[in-house]
């Protein structure tokens, strides 16, 4: 791919289109050769020409150009290969080491899972702050992400990653080591997700999903920077309170859950805005929601002394 020889690490997550006028495939890969490293690769290959396998090559192109303007600030991958055709497009982004948001903080299976033991908790908010931050980047450049889900968030750490287990997952006794790897090193986003990808009814992955990705085009629907404050919102409640927010309205405010540790009101007010079903009233800056967990970590942390 993009000239350089690849093995692929599991099978990559593959689409196309009718009678394969085009193939769309997305994964984990390693480069071979004189310089190996891992990578995370998108794969279009268009074998009759037409609209969507022609936004499927300009979706490259923008990712392309994305990345080397602002690839590898901190929390966003960098670019290690590109090549675009009038037939194929390829892109290469550098992977880090380490554990994924689901890995470390679920959620596994099932859906619903024990809250996390306060060095946990302090642990998610740090990290979710971390993630909001690497959106704001992208955010600021005009783009947003649109596909946040625990696989697409990296948690590069110090020694070999330990897979978790249902077990492990949100359990007390947090060996507290293990939460300062986790901690240590800035959070990643694997990819650049649906940046520069044209907006459609239905988009992005369904876990999490924001109301507005699934009736695009009705009045008053906006998809953007506050569809990830939605989507990183929902992610960080489910690790928190053990279940995922309800699509029906607000989910409970935390307080109001029976949790081994204490929630700051800031947090909880603002986590509940966030999840707001109208986008408009949600806070539009994600940064908003970074300040908001890092105040919560702090309170836990104040707490546990």
């Amino acid at each position: 791919m993009a000239g350089r020889a690849c093995m692929l690490e599991g099978d990559p997550v593959e689409r196309r289109g009718i009678d394969d006028a085009w193939v769309l495939r997305e994964g984990k890969a390693s480069v071979v050769g004189p310089n190996p490293r891992p990578v995370w690769f998108r794969h279009v290959l268009v074998r009759r020409p037409g609209d969507r396998g022609h936004a499927l090559l300009a979706t490259v192109d923008g990712q392309l150009q994305l990345l080397a303007e602002i690839g590898g600030r901190v929390g966003l991958p960098s670019l290690v290969a590109g090549q675009l055709t009038a037939v194929e497009g390829v892109l290469l982004s550098a992977r880090p080491a380490g554990r994924s948001w689901r890995d470390v903080f679920g959620p596994l299976a099932p859906r619903r899972m024990p809250p996390p033991d306060q060095a946990r908790a302090i642990a998610l908010l740090r990290v979710a702050a971390g993630v909001a931050d690497a959106l704001a980047t992208l955010h600021e450049s005009g783009y947003s992400h649109r596909a946040v889900t625990p696989d697409a968030v990296v948690l590069p750490a110090a020694g070999r990653p330990r897979p978790a287990t249902t077990a492990t997952v949100g359990a007390t006794g947090t060996d507290a080591t293990v939460i300062a790897g986790i901690t240590a090193r800035p959070v990643v986003l694997r990819d650049l997700g649906l940046a520069a990808v044209v907006r459609l009814a239905g988009e992005g992955p369904a876990e999490y999903r924001a109301p507005e990705q699934e009736r695009y085009g009705l009045p008053g629907a906006r998809i953007g920077p506050r569809t990830d404050v939605f989507r990183l919102a929902a992610m960080a409640y489910h690790g928190l309170a053990g279940v995922a927010p309800g699509r029906g309205g607000l989910p409970a405010p935390l307080r109001g859950c029976r949790l081994p540790f204490p929630v700051a009101q800031t947090l909880d007010e603002v986590l509940l805005r966030a999840l707001d079903l109208d986008p408009r009233r949600r806070p539009a800056r994600i940064r908003v929601l970074a300040d908001a967990f890092r105040l919560g970590a702090h309170h836990l942390t104040r707490t546990s002394t």
